[in-house]
């Protein structure tokens, strides 16, 4: 029994630190090695985390512009730039010159002298290769000459100094050393990637401090309760009551020390394993590591810190019953269940219980989005509830599920306690893999559903093929059409001085999307109208709290401030909050796909880098790639906390089995053969796991009914569905690791049992 609390506490210590110290990396973040200004002594920048680079306009030295340019059939993320920067970031001609005109450029490998098509934002144009670089790795580079590129692109990004500057103006900043690596041209993917890293890795944080905090306490707890013989006779030989609890505190305090400390020190190895799976999986940049730092020391305090606190915890509530109880009762008490529920699982569960009904209750009551957000809450409540109340379910579900007479039917309902502490790792494992995926999987379909609705007038979708994004070739083909051309952009609201932002408030980013006509969208409007949409106004969610006619001051991308007049005001999607802008406010984001009404004439499009699909083909694409995201989202949230449950599982049941030797002995000398007593086993496992999936399936339906009500108030006609496939796999893994675990204990002493008459 020691061994298995020690190894259910070392385990949740090392699921929590491990998750911390991911989460603690991506937070305090990184930029990698410096590629693009390697060669630079300092660059100057415009200040701020923008989303896109802004204009600098500094005096000196050289003007560097990075823009859409690719090569036809080169790699998507291949950008323009000014052969007078090529210098600074370590590129060097192997063949040919530098460009001479402008109608010439420099590329990454092949040979001098050839002609190629270069595709830009403005279109497609041939050019002659006058020079051959090097390929590198940190970006492919087209080189323009230096009044090309300015054409290309008027807006400067960075500014490339042979020293830094005693000063810079207001709004810019100067890059110096590793901090050149912030210019570079992934800098801004991989802070992205960085702050979803972050939400993901918080949330498997909470889970697994949920978990490690259930899985403990419960695990210690069971842990005492099996040693209640063992307590009642130090009672009868003379111990008090507040000796015999003060002996599990300190014998718990030492144990959590040591179990603490061992989980702490796995982590160190296990955290950065997990940050290059998650590289290698694209979740994080492909630098990303853990590495020691004073956040990653206070992560391992705090990890400790909590063993310990779990430690003393979990064993105190159960060691102060048993401390209380009289020698003779503890005795008697150590055979036979008498009380399964105590003060603690009757408070708790019933406040559990009321959080659940309260956020299921206000999931109806509040607007959709927000009560859909609160329906995600409902499924830990839920399940922490029915853990602490499992023991007044095993008793009339057992009675349901096995008929009366057979042992195992009789074994189950004396030892309420001991299923109930199997049943809830269960329940937990099986409920918590179940709502998260359902609930995932009910928020993407009713964002595809709200999607569907938008764009639902459109026949057919333009894609690009190759290329990040349509080229102005293609919008102008789509021009004469019913075309709606939408580019997803970044803009930030500057919120107004006063008591609620402070005298400096922060720019809020927001979510928009550039569309040429927005006349063509079917959005949830509640106030104004869309179709009004100009260069000169704007389209808000009811999140920014504007009302039509309001005049507001936004930055777009890359830190220009305009002002815009609100058109309309929308309901809050699915999919949080949002704005319509115009494709002048796009930067430099290139429309991402166009929505097409009626008929696309068949060669309208000949030979541009684009794929037509039918609308019903695009949702169906587009339904795959969200659900494969959300797949890899929960494989870290939910997947390392479900693999732990599943070792407790297996941990309770190999504590309950190897403390059955006497009564499974008592069996064989009454008769029973090895058979007999592993399929009795067997059968009483197989039991418990079957009650904690059906309270799992309630948690799973209850989350998932409300989820769907409230969904259906944002998107109507969202589909409801229970996770079947989940919750079946999960339940199967419980299955097995149950059998195995109760089985093979009393196997390796089935053949040792007495025979009758010996």
């Amino acid at each position: 029994m020691k061994i298995g609390t020690f190894v259910a506490l070392a385990l949740g210590t090392l699921l929590f630190a491990t998750t911390g110290l991911v989460l603690a990396a991506a937070i305090t973040g990184g930029s990698g090695t410096p590629g693009r200004y390697a060669h630079a002594p300092a660059v100057v920048v415009t200040a701020g985390d923008l989303a896109e680079p802004g204009h600098v306009n500094f005096p000196g030295g050289v003007p560097d512009r990075t823009f859409y340019a690719q090569l036809k059939g080169g790699p998507t993320e291949q950008i323009g730039r000014p052969w007078s920067a090529a210098a600074f970031s370590g590129h060097r001609l192997t063949a040919g010159r530098a460009p001479a005109n402008d109608n010439e450029i420099v590329v990454p490998g092949g040979s001098a002298g050839r002609r190629v098509t270069v595709l830009t934002a403005a279109g497609s144009r041939p050019y002659t290769v006058s020079g051959v670089t090097v390929p590198v790795g940190f970006e492919s580079a087209v080189f323009f000459s230096d009044a090309e590129a300015a054409r290309l692109s008027p807006r400067v990004d960075a500014v490339i100094l042979t020293e830094p500057p005693h000063s810079v103006p207001a709004g810019l900043k100067v890059l110096t050393g590793d901090d050149r690596a912030l210019a570079d041209p992934h800098a801004r993917r991989d802070a992205a990637a960085l702050v979803g890293l972050t939400t993901i890795m918080g949330m498997a944080t909470a889970v697994a401090a949920f978990v490690s905090v259930f899985v403990v306490a419960s695990t210690f707890a069971f842990s005492v309760t099996q040693r209640r013989r063992e307590l009642a006779l130090l009672r009868l030989a003379g111990a008090t009551p507040s000796q015999v609890t003060s002996t599990v505190l300190r014998e718990a305090a030492r144990m959590g020390v040591v179990a603490s400390a061992a989980g702490c020190a796995l982590a160190l190895l296990a955290a950065p394993a997990l940050a290059r799976l998650l590289a290698a999986a694209g979740a994080a940049p492909t630098w990303f590591t853990v590495s020691p730092s004073l956040a990653s020391l206070l992560v391992l305090l705090v990890a400790f810190g909590a063993g310990v606190a779990l430690a003393a915890v979990g064993s105190g509530a159960a060691a102060v019953r048993a401390g209380r109880v009289r020698p003779t009762e503890a005795l008697r008490d150590a055979e036979v269940d008498q009380r399964a529920m105590t003060p603690f699982r009757w408070l708790g569960g019933m406040a559990a219980l009321a959080a659940a009904a309260g956020a299921l209750v206000l999931t109806f009551a509040l607007p959709g989005p927000y009560g859909a957000e609160l329906a995600r809450y409902t499924g830990p409540a839920l399940i922490v509830a029915l853990a602490l109340l499992s023991p007044l379910t095993i008793r009339p579900l057992t009675r349901v599920l096995v008929p009366g007479g057979l042992l195992v039917r009789a074994n189950t309902l004396a030892s309420v306690r001991r299923a109930a502490a199997v049943t809830a790792p269960v329940l937990l494992t099986v409920g918590l893999m179940s709502s998260l995926w359902g609930t995932a999987e009910a928020a993407n379909a009713a964002g595809s559903r709200a999607a569907r609705h938008e764009y639902g007038s459109a026949t057919s979708v333009v894609l690009p093929a190759g290329t990040p994004g349509l080229n102005r070739e293609v919008t102008d083909k789509l021009a004469g059409l019913d075309a709606l051309t939408v580019a997803s952009t970044t803009i930030y609201a500057v919120p107004e001085a006063g008591i609620l932002y402070g005298p400096s408030p922060e720019p809020i980013p927001f979510d928009a999307r550039a569309v040429n006509r927005a006349d063509l969208l079917d959005l949830p409007v509640l106030s104004g109208r869309p179709a009004d949409l100009d260069d000169s106004s704007i389209v808000v969610d009811e999140t920014l709290g504007r009302d039509v006619g309001d005049k507001v001051r936004v930055l777009l991308a890359d830190g220009r401030p305009v002002t815009l007049r609100v058109v309309a005001v929308t309901e809050l999607g699915v999919a949080g909050g949002g704005a319509l802008v115009t494709t002048r406010h796009a930067g430099s984001s290139l429309p991402t796909a166009a929505y097409v009404r009626g008929n696309l004439p068949a060669d309208l499009l000949h030979d541009l880098p684009v794929t037509v699909l039918p609308l019903s083909q695009w949702s169906a694409a587009s339904d795959a790639y969200r659900a494969g995201q959300v797949r890899l989202a929960l494989l870290v949230v939910g997947g390392v906390a479900v693999l732990y449950t599943g070792v407790a599982v297996a941990n309770m049941l190999v504590m309950s089995t190897r403390r059955r030797s006497r009564e499974l002995a008592l069996l064989r000398a009454a008769g029973a053969t090895p058979g007999q007593v592993l399929r009795m086993v067997a059968a009483e496992a197989a039991l418990v796991v079957t009650v904690g999936a059906l309270l799992a399936g309630i948690v799973t339906l209850v989350t998932s009914g409300g989820l769907w009500m409230a969904l259906n108030r944002v998107a109507e006609g969202t589909p409801w569905s229970f996770p079947v496939a989940p919750f079946l796999a999960a339940t199967a893994a419980c299955l097995l690791v149950a059998l195995l675990s109760a089985v093979l204990p009393a196997a390796a002493g089935a053949r040792s049992l007495p025979r009758p008459g010996e």
